[in-house]
């Protein structure tokens, strides 16, 4: 099985606007809702296409929001296992302003987790994991969870003889307490959140960062890949390094790419893809995604996109 974790969810709202005009009514041309929250995105690269393993996104909801979230996962044929909160779920608004091409994310914050709450969801995470699954993160902790939940999450199980996939994508602190103190088996960051981890480093060209994959990263992480945006990613897999990139498009909207790419990995991982597949598979659905201004991606934009990826093996001596 396949644990996404998504304690603090939302329903995204992406309303498209001709332009947007102050201190007049503002009319969306067009407005769609979708599931929010990172693990939602990852879900949705990942279940693309059928999958052979069982996909759980681990939330927390409540209100009427809740409720409509839950209506909404299920249209997109998502498994839940839920937490109930007393506070409404948050409702997360992307004004889009289409000629002059703007993204306006307006994101409500999310609720502060009492030690109650946050111990629930804890237990009925560890019970629902069982040997060989995969666990992801992704995005950052909600408040109240402490920075080192995900490596104290990992210890627990350890303790209880679960052998299990770890997969990162998160930032700030619970990056670092999770580098530190944890040995996932997969740590996807961007180019910004990597320097979180090493402020002091000069990383200002793909080979600065090929070079701290080589020789700064931790051995026990097997797995660490770095996007940086337009310019590609890099990656270490198993001992081997990649650079990969694809040919620049005229992007809408960036949100969820990181999520796609990630999802993308998931399911390679899943079903044992090859490291070449997996990460050519992550660079087109990203890559896609910004053609659109919602989270979602076509056939045919995959068709187009797949024979402009490239992907080199980089050797060290």
């Amino acid at each position: 099985m396949i644990h996404l974790i998504c304690p603090n969810p939302a329903v995204d709202r992406t309303l498209l606007l001709e332009t947007i005009e102050n201190a007049i009514p503002n009319r969306p041309i067009e407005v769609k809702e979708f599931p929010g929250g990172k693990s939602f995105n990852v879900a949705y690269a990942l279940t693309y296409e059928k999958i052979s393993e069982t996909v759980m996104i681990h939330t927390m909801i409540g209100g009427l929001y809740g409720k409509q979230l839950v209506e909404l996962a299920q249209a997109k044929g998502y498994l839940l296992r839920t937490t109930a909160v007393q506070k409404n779920t948050r409702l997360c608004n992307i004004l889009v302003d289409v000629q002059k091409k703007e993204i306006v994310p307006v994101y409500e914050k999310g609720f502060e987790l009492d030690e109650a709450t946050l111990a629930l969801f804890t237990q009925n995470l560890i019970h629902a994991i069982h040997e060989n699954d995969i666990v992801v993160f992704s995005g950052s902790l909600m408040k109240g969870m402490p920075a080192d939940y995900i490596s104290q999450l990992e210890a627990e199980l350890a303790r209880r003889q679960v052998t299990f996939k770890l997969c990162v994508d998160t930032s700030g602190a619970a990056l670092k307490e999770t580098y530190q103190k944890a040995a996932p088996y997969l740590i996807k960051i961007n180019d910004e959140e990597v320097r979180e981890i090493f402020p002091k480093k000069q990383l200002n060209t793909v080979e600065d960062y090929l070079t701290l994959l080589a020789d700064g990263i931790k051995k026990e992480i097997p797995n660490f890949i770095i996007t940086l945006g337009k310019a590609g990613i890099v990656a270490r897999m198993h001992g081997e390094f990649y650079f990969g990139a694809a040919q620049p498009v005229k992007a809408k909207n960036p949100i969820a790419c990181g999520d796609f790419f990630l999802g993308r990995l998931i399911k390679g991982i899943a079903e044992e893809d090859s490291v070449e597949a997996m990460l050519k598979s992550a660079l087109v659905f990203s890559t896609c995604n910004v053609l659109n201004w919602y989270p979602e991606v076509t056939d045919t934009q995959l068709a187009t996109i797949l024979p402009t990826i490239t992907l080199e093996k980089k050797t060290f001596k």
